[in-house]
């Protein structure tokens, strides 16, 4: 019992005041519930519409575990609308329902793992997971709420990853066609810096990757490009063009020299200032060969028309020479001092002939003259003229009974000419250069022939500098040249003009050792005939031979040759005039037991138009065909063009009563 208040009873106003206070407390306390229920409401209500309207997939989630606390499974409590949108299950199949009894999930039970650890740490986690039923990509949000309760949020990131997907096979395309590009591509920065390169223009350049991202573009371009170059560059950054081309040149690493098409464009940042060009190479080298091939073969064509018209009229006036000379000397005593000066004038128009051959040969090519000839004299000419001066010196075994062979002597001393200058070059200091000759017969069905046969074989071998095993295989391509000043037609001329003899060239060479050459030359069916020449030869006959030349010298010196031979001669200077007066004679039954018809005529008729106008009066006509031009595929064919003997100016009479005797002891 409170004795206090017993002794101090309140009085009715203190009552009175109590009942007050207390009312407005309760009021007080009524006031404040309904602010808290509002608040609540209105905090339950924002909730709800954030949880609704949420633009991204929410599920409101409570842990289930077993009697160890281990997390087992997981409800779906409350999903959002969003969450169909996202993932592409419907918000009322999940609720209420166990991960566990939806089984739409890979990996189902690692994830329920991981939301355990969410609720015990208490710490977020993220994902991306992809949903294969809904084929779908999302970023997967868990998040803590409070005792076995979590969130779980989502966000379709399916058309994000197909586009860095395909960002990424875009990036492996563009890598996959920069590498492999058959041009070559780099990226330089404005400075001129390489910053990337594909392995074309590595290759094209000569320069591995990381060599030349330590030098420039300016580093490797030939000097004669570079101001070309520079200013192209200038009005690209000005904007005066937009991107340029060139052809130019880039120094390799070997210090060759690469012909290249380039195009150039450049990339510029937000602001329009440089970033970075892009240049593209064309390896235009071999192009660039075959034209300066193509001019080459254009100024050989107008050399060999110049050389052929030279050679023809030469020829003539050698013929002349020649022919007068071995008439006069079938007019001297032996005795005599003219004697011997005018054989020294026929020798000399011997070597004058060989002159013009040579170049008849070099310019104009065509198809080999073959006559015998005696290989080993024709040999040692050569290495004499050529080693005359020079450093080396050849050594000569040659067989004594070497056969005989039906060649051109003009173009094999051009080759063997050749071989042997090439030879000396690989010794600059001197050396030997060993030549030998001998007979072999090579079995069928080996890599030089088909079936087996006779060949002379020519050896020509130095002790120099060797060819490289890669540069081997090309020696014989035209304008293929190791030398800095080769022009690459040597031995590809070489090449071809053995194989128009229906023989072989084969070589060997080991670096710092040497190189051998190996010719093969089919050897002629009368082999055991010793070759030499006649200056004794003689002719008589008689009948008549009619003379077709527009060159009076000409007719006149062959007049007094055939005269004295015993023949009655008559003249023409075109074929026209030589058609009219054979068949005249023919007609009138005293016809021409010969016709000799020079090949070219300038403005007329020449020998092979007349020959065919003559084999329709006469088809058994003999005629023999003469020419300056001494490489006309005529000259080395005769036969088939329907003459009966060829004789090239200019020419002896001991060659020419060699060639009468020749077609006139045919007949008997």
């Amino acid at each position: 019992m409170d004795f206090r208040s017993m002794t101090n009873k309140p009085t009715y106003k203190e009552l009175e005041q109590r009942v007050k206070e207390l009312e407005q407390a309760l009021k007080q306390i009524k006031t404040e519930h309904k602010q808290s229920e509002k608040s609540l409401r209105f905090s339950n209500a924002r909730f709800r519409n954030l949880f609704e309207n949420a633009a991204f997939g929410i599920i409101i989630c409570r842990l289930i575990k077993d009697e160890k606390g281990r997390a087992i499974d997981f409800e779906h409590l409350q999903v959002n609308a969003a969450t169909r949108r996202h993932t592409g299950f419907n918000p009322e199949t999940l609720v209420g329902k166990r991960a566990l009894e939806v089984a739409a999930i890979e990996d189902i039970a690692n994830i329920i793992k991981i939301y355990g650890q969410v609720v015990a740490t208490g710490k977020p986690y993220e994902y991306e997971q992809h949903f294969t039923i809904y084929d779908r990509t999302l970023q997967v949000g868990a998040f803590p709420i409070e005792d076995d309760l979590f969130a779980l949020t989502f966000i379709d990131i399916t058309k994000r990853k197909h586009s860095e997907k395909a960002l990424r096979e875009s990036e492996l395309r563009f890598r996959s066609t920069f590498e492999q590009a058959a041009v070559g591509i780099c990226h330089t920065n404005p400075s001129g810096k390489f910053v990337r390169l594909n392995k074309r223009f590595s290759d094209i350049v000569g320069y591995s990757k990381n060599e030349i991202f330590l030098l420039t573009w300016q580093d490797i371009t030939h000097p004669d490009d570079l101001e070309a170059d520079l200013e192209y560059v200038k009005q690209v950054v000005n904007n005066e063009i937009q991107t340029y081309s060139m052809e130019k040149r880039f120094i390799r690493k070997d210090n060759s020299i690469v012909w290249v098409n380039l195009t150039v464009s450049l990339v510029r940042g937000n602001t329009g200032e440089p970033q970075y060009f892009i240049g593209v190479i064309e390896d235009i080298d071999y192009r660039k060969k075959m034209e300066e091939q193509l001019r080459q073969n254009q100024k050989m064509e107008a050399i060999g028309v110049l050389a052929g018209g030279i050679a023809h009229d030469f020829n003539n006036l050698l013929g002349v020479i020649s022919g007068n000379v071995s008439f006069a000397l079938s007019q001297l005593n032996y005795s005599k001092e003219l004697f011997e000066a005018l054989e020294d004038v026929q020798e000399g128009t011997k070597q004058a002939q060989n002159l013009t051959q040579q170049l008849l040969t070099f310019a104009k090519g065509g198809e080999p003259i073959k006559r015998t000839a005696n290989l080993n004299h024709l040999i040692i000419e050569s290495a004499k003229f050529v080693t005359r001066g020079a450093k080396s010196k050849c050594e000569f075994s040659l067989a004594n009974d070497l056969w005989a062979v039906e060649i051109d002597s003009g173009q094999i001393n051009q080759v063997i000419s050749n071989l042997i200058i090439n030879a000396s070059q690989a010794m600059p200091d001197g050396g030997r250069i060993k030549i030998r000759t001998e007979n072999t017969e090579i079995e069928a069905d080996n890599n030089l022939t088909q079936q087996a046969d006779r060949f002379i074989k020519v050896t020509v071998e130095d002790q120099g500098i060797g060819i490289s095993e890669k540069h081997l295989k090309k020696i014989f391509e035209p304008f293929f040249s190791t030398k800095q000043k080769g022009s690459g037609l040597g031995l590809a001329t070489s090449y071809s003009i053995i194989k128009k003899h229906g023989g072989h060239i084969t070589v060997y060479s080991e670096l710092d050792k040497g190189t051998a050459f190996h010719i093969y030359l089919p050897a002629s069916s009368d082999i055991y005939k010793e070759i030499k020449e006649n200056k004794d030869h003689s002719h008589h006959g008689q009948g008549k031979i009619l003379i077709m030349d527009d060159q009076e010298p000409i007719l006149e010196m062959l007049g007094r040759l055939l005269n004295q031979m015993g023949y009655e001669t008559a003249f023409s200077t075109d074929g026209v005039q030589a058609v009219e007066m054979y068949q005249k004679a023919y007609q009138s039954q005293h016809p021409y037991d010969l016709i000799i018809l020079d090949l070219t005529v300038p403005g007329g008729m020449g020998g092979a138009e007349t020959i065919l106008e003559l084999l329709k009066i006469d088809p058994k006509v003999k005629a023999i065909v003469s020419s300056g031009y001494s490489n006309d595929p005529i000259m080395a064919n005769y036969n088939e063009y329907g003459f009966c003997g060829v004789i090239a100016k200019p020419y002896t009479k001991s060659q020419l009563t060699q060639l009468l005797n020749k077609i006139f002891q045919e007949e008997h």
